[in-house]
């Protein structure tokens, strides 16, 4: 083999490789976006749906952005959610086992904020988010 084609081989094998790990890069990011995504929805869901069980008159629900902790642990597992369109109310656990394990709680409201947002604390496992009107931000 002459050293033309020596070249020509070498260059071609390298380009593959250099594909190939681009190709390979590009889903591994793809699928972690997914998956981020994933988990957002999911959290946004069990949020949701621990207001609507433990407060009665819940109609309508406006599910922000999850927020995680940072890399050194400062802030929570958390969200704001506006409940029957008229205040915020921030849901959400110190971390992200005990938000799944023991689900999410209030982590910052304001003084009557249960007459103010028109609910009630009343546990029932059977309601569902079936009848509420939900927007996911």
């Amino acid at each position: 083999m002459n050293k033309h084609k020596k070249r020509w081989l070498i260059f071609g094998i390298i380009m593959v490789l250099l594909v190939g790990g681009i190709t390979v890069r590009y889903m591994t990011v793809k699928q972690s976006q997914a998956n981020a995504a994933n988990e957002e929805r999911r959290a946004q869901e069990k949020a949701a749906l621990w207001l609507v069980q433990n407060y009665s008159g819940v109609k309508e629900l406006k599910v922000g952005k999850l927020d995680r902790p940072n890399a050194v642990g400062g802030g929570s597992y958390a969200m704001d959610i506006t409940v029957n369109n008229k205040r915020e109310l921030r849901i959400g656990e110190d971390t992200r086992d005990e938000f799944y394990k023991d689900g999410p709680m209030i982590l910052v409201s304001f003084d009557n904020y249960e007459q103010i947002l028109g609910i009630q604390k009343n546990y029932d496992k059977s309601r569902t988010l079936k009848n509420v009107k939900i927007e996911y931000k």
